[in-house]
């Protein structure tokens, strides 16, 4: 697959580039940041570029899916995952591009543990919204879109064992810690995953013994 990959630089996006072409995927790396894209390789091309620049979005013409790892960075408010949803809706429309999977967070859904939830989205209330916002927008849009949701996200090596479940829903004994490197390769299973269109699934880490 041609492989388009919004947030490329950040901590997961990294990780989604190099898991992409190591599976053999062509991959599009765009990033305000060429310089911080760190590979070479044959399947890799670097776009200049801003999420929240439609236009510049327009070089997502030609690719096969779109993968967008954004998030709000801090406790501010911010339109940020929202607005960038509402680009991503208009270039892909515009070039025929319908395959999207986005990364979103599991305490939108979560019930429990209450005490915990309470204060995180205190917290993170505007990041919250942000992510809400987004997954609202994709809702709307004739897109193939596919929701992640994740937490507890640590970098480290990942172990290969991620259990998913289907949107909305909780873990039974809680949420685990999840490696970014399990996370992507979980979006690019997702990505290909002709089941999952339009739909959102919870993703955590396995419980380890």
């Amino acid at each position: 697959m041609r492989l388009f990959v919004v947030g490329a630089t950040g901590r997961t996006g990294s990780l989604v580039v190099q898991q992409a072409l190591d599976r053999g995927h062509e991959v599009t790396a765009f990033t305000r940041r060429p310089e911080a894209v760190g590979l070479s390789h044959p399947q890799l091309h670097v776009a200049r570029g801003d999420g929240l620049n439609v236009a510049d979005l327009s070089q997502l013409d030609g690719h096969d899916a779109v993968l967008s790892i954004v998030a709000a960075p801090d406790r501010r408010p911010t339109t940020l995952a929202e607005q960038v949803a509402r680009n991503l809706v208009r270039a892909m429309s515009a070039a025929g591009v319908a395959r999207l999977v986005v990364t979103s967070s599991h305490a939108l859904v979560a019930t429990r543990p209450k005490a915990a939830l309470l204060l995180v989205r205190a917290l993170l209330r505007h990041a919250y919204a942000d992510a809400r916002n987004m997954e609202a927008v994709l809702r709307a849009s004739d897109l193939d879109w596919r929701i992640v949701r994740a937490n507890r996200l640590v970098d480290g090596p990942g172990v290969g064992s991620v259990v998913r479940m289907p949107g909305g829903r909780d873990f039974d004994g809680g949420l685990n810690e999840l490696s970014r490197a399990d996370l992507a390769a979980t979006l690019l299973d997702v990505v290909a995953d002709d089941a999952l269109v339009r739909q959102a699934i919870e993703v955590t880490g396995a419980r380890l013994p």
